[in-house]
């Protein structure tokens, strides 16, 4: 006789950037037993990848990779509500003595953080010459080593494949004009202020966030604390 087969329940949520309904399925036990695997590893890309694969299996309609960061973060974050429930032990620092303490994270009190200052998509760095720029997908993230995301040549990396084309006046240059390496050697050229201008675009953009409190163990001082991102929220 065969085992009966089970159905999973379906749920929706908007992303916060595209605005797009999203519909997925929670994952299933052997599909959390790989993703605790990759969880456990220290290398993020391994992580990264783990997540952009659940999400194509689990959710309809939807390239992963190809999703702004913070929309597959909170598409992730949603399927990992509904999957594993609402919320995650995290383990902290106390403030005061330095004591760990695990502390129960609502998952679902995360909020999604408005940037101070909305910055246009085309960046002019002069009077005539503009980046048309996007958000990282997850997919440009991957593609460069995050085990080293602080190193200046990463930032650098990740800004260059974040920019549709250059423009020069009523001239467009798409990235069909040029190699990578001519773009790299065209950003060589900026100034800071320049550079400074284009990193705007990507210091200004929506977050997840979950504040909270919680007081120590040990000395029972009370700690404030902020988690940034979902990597920071099963952590």
């Amino acid at each position: 006789m065969a085992l009966p087969k089970l159905e999973t329940p379906k749920h929706s949520c908007v992303l916060p950037s595209s605005g797009e309904t999203v519909h997925f399925r929670p994952f299933l036990v052997g599909e959390q037993k790989v993703l605790l695997v990759a969880q456990e590893s220290e290398n993020t890309n391994e992580q990264v990848g783990e997540m952009i694969r659940l999400i194509d299996i689990c959710c309809d309609d939807v390239v992963a990779k190809e999703l702004a960061t913070i929309d597959l973060e909170y598409l992730f974050l949603q399927l990992r509500i509904k999957s594993v429930g609402e919320t995650a032990d995290v383990q902290m620092e106390c403030k005061s003595c330095q004591e760990p303490n695990s502390v129960t994270v609502e998952l679902e009190n995360t909020i999604v953080q408005e940037p101070e200052q909305v910055i246009d998509n085309v960046v002019y760095v002069t009077d005539t010459v503009a980046f048309d720029l996007r958000v990282p997908s997850y997919e440009i993230i991957q593609s460069v080593n995050l085990n080293n995301a602080e190193d200046p040549k990463v930032i650098f990396e990740v800004v260059s494949k974040c920019i549709n084309s250059v423009i020069d006046g009523d001239e467009i240059h798409t990235r069909d004009d040029f190699t990578q390496k001519e773009l790299m050697d065209f950003l060589d050229t900026l100034s800071l202020d320049m550079f400074e201008k284009v990193q705007a675009f990507f210091t200004n953009v929506k977050t997840l966030r979950i504040n909270g409190s919680y007081d120590c163990v040990k000395c029972s001082e009370a700690n404030p604390y902020e988690l940034v991102g979902i990597g920071n929220f099963f952590g």
